[in-house]
């Protein structure tokens, strides 16, 4: 899982107190308890969590370009790792680590904020670079690694303080707890927190597929801070779809977009799969949790090795959201090594107050204790890094017509749902 956190003075290069920032990441140790590592330069500091995946040997952060003037802590995997690392490698590029993270400061030093877009996989990084006195804050295009930040006057001048957690920000000193009831509400009516806003007065959400690029005015000045998007979700307007052969519900017909989809998710399967660490998943028994384990299971299977181990709850008095079988029936079907973690309502009761510590806010959805046991599972069974399908299950009601007007369950799709 791996955190980051810092600060940066906006207005003077005065030292960051070491003891700040180590409480910074000790605040966070949960996400990485195998190494910690620090960067400092005057009016600057970086600290990293790390959680060991790839480079398991020589992977500590922060890791630097040839000349140490680009920097970077990171939280996350870049999925297509070997592939990048030997294109950079042939441009002249030199490496030090087996580590993901070492692609950042090279990809940086050819493209700069171009970078973003190229990287491929799920991360929250922070990148110093001397020579522009630049620093970014930058996360993945669909959010999957989290980063907070704040802005604080103090006595030492203005500082920006960011972290992969709210704790991260309160333990510095300088960010007091207080509410804003503007994030609370989100959460009772979104059932979640979108963003920017949290439910910490001062304390802002970085959005997905965006960037804070943050110069301090160390010379003089004012101090920048753009807040940018590299990325934004497109979709097409009507008419503008692309509709390349989809074939009819119950066909048997080839479909070259079902084709493509289908190589586009092995793809992403197998990449997942790239790790110096055992993997396993997550299965519900849910469309999307068993495409990922059926999926990494063949890829293992013509690896030589056995199936993907598999982890799912099985929900205790409430049979109609109990999907054990389910799940059992997929996993016996790809041969997984299966591990079941009942939850019941006295493991949601006790659970309850850690869900509140981990989220950083009212939980709405007590599913999450469930999570929180697998989670537990995974690590009690010696295991860091977990697969799992989020999302598959709503689309699939719609197209087996299941759940929309117009269509009764098990019938034959409206002419609205093919």
């Amino acid at each position: 899982m791996c955190g980051i956190a810092g600060m940066v003075n906006l207005t003077e290069p005065a030292p960051v107190e070491p003891g700040r920032l180590r409480r910074m990441a000790d605040a966070i140790l949960h996400r990485g308890p195998d190494e910690d590592g620090y960067f400092q330069r005057p009016g600057l500091g970086l600290a990293n969590r790390r959680l060991s995946i790839v480079g398991l040997a020589d992977g500590r952060q922060p890791v630097s370009n040839e000349d140490g003037r680009i920097s970077v802590v990171f939280n996350g995997e870049l999925f297509d790792y070997p592939e990048v690392k030997a294109e950079l490698q042939a441009r002249g590029h030199v490496f030090r680590t087996h580590c993901d993270t070492e692609l950042l400061p090279h990809l940086w030093e050819d493209h700069q904020e171009a970078m973003l877009p190229r990287l491929r996989g799920q991360f929250a990084l922070a990148l110093w670079d001397e020579r522009r006195r630049e620093l970014i804050l930058a996360r993945d295009r669909f959010g999957i690694c989290p980063l907070y930040w704040a802005r604080r006057q103090t006595p030492f001048g203005e500082v920006l303080l960011f972290g992969s957690e709210v704790k991260a920000l309160l333990a510095s000193g300088l960010v007091d707890a207080r509410p804003d009831v503007r994030g609370i509400n989100h959460v009772f009516t979104f059932f979640a927190l979108p963003g920017p806003v949290t439910c910490f007065e001062g304390v802002e959400y970085l959005l997905p597929g965006r960037y804070l690029r943050i110069r301090p005015a160390w010379d003089g000045g004012s101090p920048v801070i753009e807040d940018r998007a590299y990325w934004e979700m497109d979709f097409p307007d009507r008419g503008q779809e692309e509709r390349r052969g989809f074939r009819r519900f119950g066909s048997n017909a080839n479909s070259p977009t079902v084709d493509e989809f289908e190589a586009v998710m092995q793809r992403a399967v197998e990449r997942r799969l790239r790790a110096d660490v055992p993997v396993v998943s997550y299965l519900s028994g849910g469309v999307d949790s068993s495409v990922v384990v059926a999926l990494a299971s063949a890829q293992r299977k013509r690896e030589g090795k056995p199936a993907i181990p598999t982890f799912t709850i099985s929900v205790q008095d409430a049979p109609h959201f109990n999907e054990r079988s389910e799940a059992e029936l997929v996993a016996d079907h790809v041969g997984s090594e299966k591990i079941v973690v009942d939850c019941g309502r006295r493991e949601v009761l006790d659970s309850y107050p850690e869900l509140i510590r981990a989220a950083e806010g009212p939980v709405i959805d007590t599913a999450c204790a469930g999570l929180l046991m697998l989670a537990r599972s995974v690590h009690s069974h010696g295991y860091k890094v977990a697969m799992t399908g989020e999302g598959a299950d709503e689309c699939w009601r719609v197209i087996r017509g299941t759940r929309c007007n117009g269509c009764s369950a098990g019938s034959t799709p409206s002419p609205a749902c093919r």
